[in-house]
């Protein structure tokens, strides 16, 4: 395989740089190649002729979205299809990564690769655009959703608020945040499951060295949590005793509301291991002691 991976510098795209480093992927990112560019994805794609690509670039600020939805659509939707026209065009495979926040949130028993798309903000709407141009434009693809992502390559300091934001590493903030507060108020009424990067990226390449068939797959760690019990397994893994209280969402505003349960299932593709395995190995990546 020939890799090239867009969105290289991101969170997402350095995982799928190390995992994939075997296979000498080209990395990209702004301004080398702006998707939004349909001549200049055509001509990046023409210099180094991959066999596979991998499409991590998104506008993943959630909130800004609200009030920036024609900029959300751009990059998540429209782009993604002239990305997917012009490696149909090439005969090479895509992949390109997509989100739980497709739906509406009211499935308690979580959601299947099949279900309907419903999402009920400007960031899921604009990546079920992209989804759309995907299965309608892409010959040869993989559409990898997956949720509540961190790894390293996030904001190294995030500000107090930047979670809320939608901006940052959720862990690290959290980290961060049990430094300076005497304790924290954390929503416990929106339920997924929180996905480590590298486990993501490892997904991702097993998809394309097992030849799976083109379609939607989703790549998460196992094990459902809210916001506040995936906080609390942060600090039982780590020598963190600050206090973590539950909160509802009401108590929190934030622009673009979320959905309270965005479980993704993976019925199809081997499980990946539970999310506080793989919480534990990030943590002592990032050098703190964890507790055995």
């Amino acid at each position: 395989m020939k890799v090239l991976v867009i969105g290289a510098r991101g969170m997402l795209g350095q995982a799928v740089m190390r995992t994939w480093s075997d296979l000498e992927p080209v990395g990209l990112d702004l301004p080398d190649l702006d998707i939004t560019n349909p001549p200049q994805i055509a001509r990046t794609l023409d210099l180094y002729q991959p066999t596979v690509v991998i499409n991590c670039a998104a506008y993943t600020a959630v909130d800004d979205c609200e009030s920036n939805e024609l900029t959300a659509n751009r990059v998540n939707g429209t782009a993604v299809g002239y990305l997917a026209k012009a490696c149909t065009l090439r005969n090479v495979r895509l992949i390109h990564v997509s989100t739980d926040y497709v739906f509406d949130g009211n499935n308690a028993n979580g959601y299947r690769e099949d279900a309907p798309l419903a999402p009920i903000n400007a960031y899921g709407r604009s990546k079920a655009k992209g989804e759309h141009e995907i299965v309608s434009n892409a010959h040869q693809y993989y559409l990898v959703r997956t949720s509540w992502l961190y790894g390293p390559g996030g904001n190294p300091k995030p500000l107090p608020d930047a979670w809320v934001r939608g901006q940052g590493n959720f862990v690290t903030t959290m980290l961060d945040l049990a430094k300076t507060k005497p304790e924290l108020r954390v929503v416990n009424d929106q339920h997924g499951k929180p996905t480590y990067t590298r486990d993501l990226a490892v997904f991702m390449k097993q998809l394309a060295l097992d030849h799976a068939p083109s379609g939607i797959y989703h790549g998460v760690n196992e094990g459902e949590t809210t916001w506040y019990d995936f906080t609390r397994g942060i600090f039982r893994q780590t020598k963190i005793t600050t206090p973590v209280r539950p909160c509802t969402s009401a108590e929190f505003p934030r622009p673009a509301k979320r959905p309270a349960y965005s479980t993704l299932l993976n019925t199809k593709r081997p499980l990946m291991r539970p999310w506080t395995e793989a919480l534990g190995d990030y943590l002592i990546e990032i050098g703190y002691p964890v507790k055995g």
